[in-house]
């Protein structure tokens, strides 16, 4: 059955799906949790100046469409193959930026990221992100 073909495929999609659609919609939304997203999530002391609530308005709005876009791939993975591997590619960049951040981070940042979950978030997005590859290399051929 073509349905229950690629279940597990499909549930790993709409987790990535479901949770980009929730943070973009809080971005878009509901600003007003946006500091503790902020905080809570990313450990990231946020200050929500009028300038920084604006400029959460286009990466809110990237993050929920992609997470719809991920939501289509669900849908029907072989059809929409191209969008996972946009996905795949677009965590492998995040992985990039986060090992820069890492890095050479600003001392005004960097004193208030926790190391721990530095490499927590880059070993959950370089693990979804090689899974979604992985997968879609060997279930969609």
């Amino acid at each position: 059955m073509a349905s229950n073909k690629h279940k597990a495929f499909k549930v790993l999609l709409w987790f990535v799906a479901i949770y980009h659609i929730l943070i973009g919609s809080l971005g878009v939304f509901a600003k007003g949790t946006v500091v503790a997203v902020a905080n809570n999530f990313f450990n990231f002391n946020l200050t929500a100046t009028d300038q920084v609530l604006w400029i959460i308005n286009p990466f809110a709005t990237y993050l929920l469409f992609f997470g719809v876009f991920m939501g289509v791939a669900a849908t029907n993975p072989e059809k929409y193959r191209n969008l996972i591997y946009a996905g795949v590619g677009l965590f492998a960049v995040r992985v990039i930026q986060r090992i820069i951040f890492v890095i050479d981070a600003p001392e005004g940042l960097i004193v208030n990221a926790d190391p721990i979950r530095n490499i927590i978030f880059i070993a959950v997005v370089a693990s979804l992100g090689s899974l979604m590859f992985i997968l879609a290399k060997k279930k969609l051929r």
